[in-house]
């Protein structure tokens, strides 16, 4: 246990004040006795040199002050016994014996006090000794155990009394270079290195031991003194650092995608300096972009692994250790790394951005990538970047993408197909009015007196048939038209109703009574007009269809629009046919049909169309009779074109 501890202080205090109090009341008896002696004894000795005794005794436990007040004191008992007896007296040799008093008092104070002084720093010094963690030993010119402190107490498991006394090699059974050791000791009087010891526990240790050669005042070697500190949990420490590097290489070189470590503590000052201070970092480089990629060019890569030598083409390793590829950047994505930089200087420890980079060779390649900055050393000193190609799986989504509008435009012309008899009646309507309205304005411009008043209203309406023919054919074509989605707010309840226009006469022919219920205040949506209208008709066709066999009830569809959320708007066909039955929603697998003449990709392809908007579209049986298809469109933050704002059905 430590002499730190509240009980031995507590006990040693106790000591210490009954000792000082036991030599202060001697030190006073002793005082007492010298004056008396000094002041009535007929002697012609110098008795008051004795009160260097008193001094002596004060020294002992008293503080320099008290040392001094002591030495006072004795000197002017000294002088004032003299002074009662020899007041009368002439200068003789009691002259004399008081002067060499007085010195030996003044010698015996400032010695005691040098002493003093001298003993507290080696109290001092001691307890230094005592407080510290690393072992102190002191051992005789045989090996023999002198001084053991708190420390080796601690780290050795023994007890002082048990460890004084004992050889220190037996004891610890030491292991060191011993050669080694006696030849420093003898050539330099003292030795560094490390020593192996055994705990009392059995516990192997290793120490940084440095050892001091102690000799007497004639220079022989009369021991060792010796501090050591425990290197073993720092040897453990540094055996599981090295393991953890050691797998971080295995996983940093064996990893399937680039990854290099990078030095930006470079690109991080020029942010810092080219930044003004305050200001909103992120908007900053934004409109900035020169800085970004002159910050960008500062950093120089530090090690690399082979995915990311292959990955940009350089010869090897070598070549692109100490150069720069996170700079080579493609134009276009200058926000995107603006974004990566300022985000890190903001406080951010790990980014992640995609983007296209070219590789040394001047191949184009799109990259995810990973930044991430570790906390050591200086700022931003070490960036572990990680790079994922996904040019192929852009390469493939992109062709993914041309196939699904390739399909979803066979659809639409399979579907314009299908509402070929519909197109023909809707054109042939204000065609015909055309030819009537004609013919009535060339009677009533052939009379004697030419009514010029109702030929102009036969050629208003001319125009105005016109038109109206001129709208069908322009939805027809767009639904005909080949182009790449465009996603632009959209008012719903007008793309509907020209849907159900185009529908109209399959409808009618079909003894179904269409209807849309609500929508007048819903927002715009944000998606592609011609695809959204495709799903429409393809679903008013499915629901007019699925009621060719209903007879015993109306043939109605309604179309139902409302919110689903705050940000989705929510579109339901509902029709009274015979239903789905089990796993509704199997109807949105290719090639899944109900009908004898389906080739089952309609609803498959309304599917694609509406997740890619950003939807979902869903199938249930309603409680009577039959199903429901709803789909979802997200509500649109932009605003709407003055065209589409007031924009109704033709």
């Amino acid at each position: 246990m430590r002499s730190t501890e509240h009980g031995p202080d507590r006990s040693e205090r106790s000591l210490f004040v009954r000792r000082k109090r036991l030599f202060r009341a001697a030190a006073l008896v002793i005082g007492a006795a010298i004056f008396a002696s000094d002041l009535l004894s007929p002697l012609q000795g110098a008795v008051a040199v004795l009160y260097i005794i008193v001094v002596l005794l004060i020294a002992q436990t008293g503080g320099r002050r008290s040392v001094l007040t002591t030495g006072l004191i004795c000197a002017l008992l000294a002088i004032g016994a003299f002074v009662a007896g020899h007041r009368d007296d002439p200068f003789d040799g009691a002259y004399v014996r008081l002067g060499v008093s007085l010195i030996a008092i003044l010698a015996a104070t400032l010695l005691s006090m040098r002493d003093h002084s001298a003993r507290t720093t080696l109290a001092e010094q001691a307890r230094v000794l005592e407080l510290t963690h690393d072992t102190v030993v002191i051992r005789d010119a045989g090996g023999r155990i002198l001084y053991w402190n708190d420390g080796a107490e601690d780290l050795y498991g023994w007890a002082r009394e048990e460890a004084l006394g004992r050889p220190c090699d037996e004891l610890l059974q030491c292991q060191f270079p011993s050669e080694e050791v006696a030849q420093a000791l003898r050539d330099e009087g003292s030795w560094s290195g490390e020593v192996t010891r055994t705990r009392r526990d059995g516990t192997r240790i290793v120490l940084a031991s440095r050892w001091l050669l102690r000799r007497d005042p004639e220079g022989r070697s009369i021991g060792i003194i010796e501090t050591s500190a425990d290197l073993t949990e720092q040897r453990r420490a540094d055996a599981e650092r090295q393991l953890s590097e050691t797998r971080y290489r295995t996983i940093f070189h064996a990893a399937g995608f680039a990854a290099w470590e990078s030095d930006w503590s470079e690109t991080r000052k020029h942010i810092v300096a080219a930044a003004p201070p305050g200001t909103d970092l992120r908007a900053w480089m934004a409109a900035h972009p020169d800085v970004a990629r002159d910050a960008a060019i500062k950093a120089k890569i530090r090690d690399a692994n082979q995915a990311a030598v292959d990955l940009f083409g350089a010869a090897s390793l070598e070549a692109l250790i100490g150069s720069n590829v996170v700079a080579r950047y493609a134009t276009g994505i200058e926000q995107s790394f603006a974004e990566i930089l300022a985000d890190l200087a903001t406080g951010a420890e790990r980014i992640e951005k995609e983007g296209q980079w070219t590789t040394l060779q001047g191949r184009t390649v799109d990259l995810i990538l990973r930044v991430s900055l570790v906390s050591e050393g200086e700022p931003w000193s070490r960036a572990l970047v990680m790079a994922f190609d996904v040019t192929e799986r852009n390469e493939a989504r992109a062709k993914l993408e041309q196939t699904s509008t390739e399909l979803a435009h066979a659809a639409r012309v399979s579907t314009l197909g299908q509402l070929a008899a519909s197109i023909a009646h809707e054109v042939n309507q204000p065609l015909a009015a055309i030819i009537n309205y004609g013919k009535s304005g060339t009677r009533w411009l052939s009379r004697d007196v030419p009514d010029t008043a109702e030929a102009e209203h036969c050629f208003d309406h001319i125009v105005s048939n016109g038109n109206r023919a001129a709208a069908v054919i322009a939805r027809v074509r767009a639904l005909a038209r080949k182009t790449a989605p465009q996603a632009e707010p959209l008012a719903l309840p007008a793309l509907i109703d020209e849907a159900m226009a185009l529908v109209q006469r399959e409808a009618s022919a079909g003894r179904v009574a269409m209807q849309r219920l609500g929508g007048d205040l819903l927002p715009f949506v944000i998606a592609d007009r011609v695809q959204i209208q495709q799903v429409v008709v393809n679903l008013l066709l499915n629901g007019i269809q699925a009621m060719r066999e209903v007879e015993d009830r109306k043939r109605a569809l309604c179309i139902r629009l409302g919110m689903e959320t705050e940000t989705m708007v929510r579109v339901a066909v509902e029709d009274c046919g015979s239903g789905i039955g089990e796993n509704p929603n199997r109807i949105f697998e290719p090639f899944f049909t109900t009908k004898a003449d389906g080739m089952g990709m309609g609803l498959s392809i309304c599917r694609s169309i509406i997740e890619a908007q950003g939807g979902r579209i869903s199938a249930a049986d309603n409680p009577d009779h039959g199903a429901t298809i709803a789909f979802t469109l997200p509500v649109s933050t932009a605003e709407p074109p003055a065209a589409q704002a007031s924009h109704t059905s033709v």
